[in-house]
């Protein structure tokens, strides 16, 4: 598997002085320890914003042949490519092409990774409506516990992402988990046909 993380605002300082982008290098380590983190994120940014107004506000230009052609490149040298996008498939990459864009020209599907939160339902409702209207393939959804904290729908939210994504529903990361769930990883490999 080749991941990538073509770009990720929000970066503190790395030892260098330079964005460090933590995300991207956790994707490294579970999946290619042995590529450049700059293979992995070809855009870290500092500031904490969408990606085209931090690049925008560190006067860096985003070129998006050069992401398109790093997606290509590890289609290319693997059989699986994992990207990860950065805030929500509606999100900027630069000015009018966003990461739904980006699906759509690199023919990726998404996974929808929701938060187990108040709000996650009319979230996931609304993510997956513009998926499906713009004829992005979903290739799964998954509900993660991103706190250990208890509140009034925690474990009722299940059942609703459930319903809500049917079939594409793979299952629940527990706070703290080290690991994928099987259920979810082989449901995940079981959307792609030549698998």
């Amino acid at each position: 598997m080749r991941p990538l993380k073509p770009v990720e605002s929000g970066c503190k300082p790395g030892a260098d002085g330079a964005p460090f982008p933590e995300d991207a290098s956790f994707l490294r380590e579970a999946f290619a320890p042995e590529l450049p983190l700059s293979a992995i994120c070809l855009y870290p940014l500092a500031a904490p914003l969408s990606p085209h107004l931090a690049a925008g506000a560190e006067g860096v230009a985003i070129d998006v042949d050069r992401i398109r052609s790093a997606i290509a490149g590890a289609a290319e040298a693997s059989d699986l490519v994992l990207v990860e996008g950065a805030g929500g498939i509606t999100v900027d990459i630069c000015a009018g092409y966003s990461f739904a864009d980006l699906a759509k020209d690199a023919r990726l599907p998404v996974l929808v990774v929701a938060k187990n939160r108040l709000g996650v339902l009319n979230h996931l409702c609304l993510t997956l409506h513009f998926l499906r209207s713009g004829a992005v393939p979903v290739a799964g959804v998954v509900l993660n516990d991103t706190t250990p904290d208890p509140f009034a729908a925690r474990d009722g939210n299940e059942g609703e992402v459930r319903r809500i994504a049917g079939d594409r529903y793979l299952g629940r990361v527990s706070h703290g988990a080290r690991s994928l769930p099987e259920g979810i990883l082989a449901g995940l490999l079981g959307f792609f046909p030549w698998r």
